[in-house]
């Protein structure tokens, strides 16, 4: 299992902001929101038959996730979360994960986000992610808004060329009342993005 980069949609965009912020520093500035994909990961789910009611894990190993290039050049300029009041039309610097599984299954996963690749022990901005989705669901989208101190780490990601790292681990559950046959073609697909304010010269 690889963990995809999915920047092309947003190069052009993000270039232009990017050259933005290389005005002199006298130029107004505001703020503008960005939305960056970072990811998409496939779940396989392994063959078996899960029992009435009974559990299998889902989970993936720790995940690189690269942020040099155009993605650091944009993180490089990320403004403070705490700028940002929500209300009717506003947005805030939010983390978004889609989720859309081909099985009936139940799913409780946690997604875990960090600068470090010791996922497991918390660091300031480490995201920690709930993802609940029952057996009738197909696609679902779970938002979050990111704290300051997240924001600070996507930040010094962007400055100083780090990875981030992504790891998911939980189960899925058969909840019916017979068992369940989960085939090769069964899967769970994440895709992963933030929204977020920069800080543009004009």
């Amino acid at each position: 299992m690889r963990l995809r980069r999915a920047l092309a949609p947003i190069g052009a965009v993000a270039a232009l902001v990017f050259t933005a912020c290389e005005h002199p520093a006298f130029a107004p500035k505001w703020d503008a929101d960005m939305y960056l994909p970072l990811s998409t990961h496939t779940i396989h789910l392994t063959p078996a038959v899960i029992p009435a009611g009974l559990s299998a894990p889902d989970s993936f190993p720790v995940q690189q996730q690269d942020v040099t290039g155009v993605l650091g050049d944009v993180l490089k300029n990320v403004t403070d979360s705490t700028r940002c009041s929500a209300g009717p039309g506003l947005s805030c610097d939010v983390v978004a994960l889609t989720a859309t599984k081909t099985t009936a299954v139940s799913v409780v996963d946690t997604l875990f986000i960090s600068d470090s690749s010791v996922i497991a022990v918390p660091r300031p901005g480490r995201v920690v992610f709930p993802i609940a989705m029952t057996a009738t669901d197909q696609t679902t989208t779970f938002t979050d808004t990111l704290s300051s101190a997240t924001v600070a780490m996507l930040k010094t990601a962007g400055e100083d060329g780090r990875p981030l790292y992504v790891l998911l681990r939980g189960q899925v559950t058969n909840p019916s009342a017979s068992p369940l046959t989960v085939t090769v073609a069964d899967s769970i697909k994440l895709s992963l993005s933030v929204t977020i304010r920069v800080a543009v010269s004009h």
